[in-house]
């Protein structure tokens, strides 16, 4: 089951910190683009596990991005992660658009290409973290 949100919410903010700043150790977690992003949070036998961002692309007409994927470690290798992209691009599609962009670290890019990504660009960090840009067309 999943829900979406048009602000953080304190689920969402625990997922986070707990992935991305206690588990990975990054610094900079919250952001203005929270602020205009469409937030989803998963839940998994009725517990909060999973969470991700999306919001449009204000250059580029019917395109949008995706971020701050984050799934609670006892709760990966479940498929949590490729179910929040699919909800997504369904949410994307009903909103006209028709590319997903996204920025993944280095380590999980095998599984945004098993969703249908592709690699453009090359390595950058964010913080002391390797990143690539992903497309998706749909």
């Amino acid at each position: 089951m999943h829900k979406f949100f048009d602000k953080l919410n304190e689920d969402i903010i625990k997922i986070r910190e707990e992935v991305f700043i206690k588990e990975q150790e990054f610094n900079n977690e919250f952001d203005e683009i929270d602020e205009n992003s469409l937030l989803i949070l998963y839940y998994y036998n009725e517990n909060p596990v999973a969470t991700a961002r999306l919001y449009e692309d204000l250059e580029n007409k019917n395109e949008y991005f995706i971020g701050r994927v984050a799934v609670l470690k006892d709760y990966r290798k479940y498929g949590i992660g490729k179910e929040i992209i699919e909800i997504l691009e369904e949410k994307v599609i009903k909103l006209g658009g028709n590319k997903i962009k996204l920025s993944a670290q280095k380590e999980v890019e095998r599984f945004y290409k098993k969703c249908g990504f592709r690699r453009i660009g090359d390595i950058y960090y964010d913080e002391w973290c390797p990143h690539i840009k992903m497309v998706k067309d749909l």
